[in-house]
């Protein structure tokens, strides 16, 4: 058989063309679409560091095999999950203080399917002569949608150290405020007040009722002694919403609440020595663990009594609350074997059906803070050594902002 030269050469060409064509095409592709496709419609706002190459620091609506969608610059605190809450299709939380807009509250809120319709909460009015200040805490929304945070009263006086701690309930619907009060009055009404005892007020975190009925807090006592100001004893108390100045001892503790139970019965705090359950009917405290955690909005279950913890660099663990503790160790990041993203972050979330655990997974299995993430799901099960991966984000976008949205 005899090979025509001219053809050979024309038919080398056509098979280059094609390869050349394909090449071309898969850079496109990955160029233009760095996230994985997936079918996948969980929705979550995570955060960025941002980049020198366009990518702005901010808040971001993200969806597993989407890119990132920009909310706001206007991020929380060092970008942390401790700063925002929601609930029923409301999310608030605190923006950084030095990136407060001018003349507002820094407490943001925005309706879930309208991410960038950002309102603020209220600074309660104060009477001539002294202010309210918003703590660098996050807030708390309630079943209804009013938005719960801390505000601290206090005194144009420079020389004056007068500052009282209490909550604030907005209602975004009609504007209305409520105070809880000031709680000097509960706490000088304690058999533990000492005789330089001034006054009391609230500090610290505080968390909300699964039914929306109460909020539990810690409040202390305070004055001055030799003219130094100091404060003693602190209790856990629990407020009840809509009846301002209703302060029930809990507990004479010093903890700062970071989680309830499904059911309403159990109250969580961290202490010096450790995990604290409080009874709240009976009123009795007992530990819960060795350690603290502080339980972030999407990692308390809505329909139990079940709350899960993430450890850094470990692994993850979902304690069940009751007369009782139960402990279901998850996932221990050294003995995944489907994945070299071994590293665990803190960041993590129940799925809406409360029957998986999202959580996110880096190669970086000591500080996590500079490498691409995986994100995992894993049903609640021991010891599950195979997640699977729903997605991947890049390490600008390794932060701990990382919110299943309801």
């Amino acid at each position: 058989m005899t090979i025509n030269a001219s053809h050979l050469t024309t038919y080398l060409m056509k098979k280059n063309y094609v390869f050349l064509f394909f090449l071309i095409a898969l850079l496109i592709t990955f160029t233009a679409c760095p996230f994985p496709s997936s079918n996948n419609s969980t929705n979550f706002i995570i955060g960025s560091k941002g980049n020198d190459q366009g990518i702005e620091r901010g808040l971001y609506s993200w969806s597993p095999g989407e890119n990132p969608k920009f909310i706001t610059e206007l991020t929380p605190y060092n970008l942390s999950q401790m700063l925002i809450d929601q609930n029923n299709g409301m999310v608030a939380y605190r923006i950084d203080p030095y990136l407060t807009p001018e003349g507002t509250s820094g407490i943001a809120y925005m309706p879930s399917d309208d991410l960038n319709d950002i309102s603020y909460a209220p600074i309660p009015q104060a009477e001539e002569n002294f202010y309210y200040s918003i703590p660098n805490e996050g807030p708390k929304v309630l079943p209804d949608g009013r938005i719960v945070y801390r505000v601290t009263l206090e005194t144009d006086n420079i020389f004056d150290d007068y500052a009282v701690g209490m909550l604030a309930i907005y209602d975004p619907d009609n504007g209305d405020l409520e105070l809880s009060g000031d709680p000097s009055g509960f706490v000088l009404s304690q058999p533990e007040q000492g005789s330089d005892t001034e006054g009391g007020s609230m500090g610290g975190p505080f968390v909300l009722s699964p039914d929306g009925k109460y909020a539990y807090c810690k409040l202390y006592g305070a004055g001055t002694d030799g003219g130094v100001y100091h404060e003693d004893y602190k209790f856990l108390v629990s407020y009840t919403i809509g009846d301002p100045g209703s302060y029930e001892r809990l507990a004479q503790i010093n903890a700062r609440p970071t989680a309830v139970t499904g059911d309403g019965n159990y109250l969580l705090a961290n202490a010096y020595d450790g995990l604290m359950k409080v009874d709240i009917d009976e009123k009795e405290v007992v530990k819960a663990d060795d350690y603290t955690y502080d339980f972030e909005c999407g990692q308390i279950a809505k329909n139990s009594n079940r709350m899960f913890k993430l450890w850094r660099g470990s692994g993850l663990g979902e304690y069940t609350i009751g007369s009782s503790i139960d402990w279901l160790h998850i996932i221990n990041g050294n003995e995944i074997t489907n994945s070299s993203y071994t590293g665990l972050r803190h960041c993590g979330q129940y799925s809406k059906d409360e029957d998986k655990i999202y959580f996110s997974g880096s190669t970086d299995y000591y500080t996590n803070y500079d490498s691409d993430l995986i994100i995992f799901e894993t049903p609640r099960v021991e010891l599950n050594a195979t997640p699977d991966s729903i997605g991947y984000l890049p390490a600008e976008y390794c932060t701990d902002m990382f919110l299943l949205l309801n």
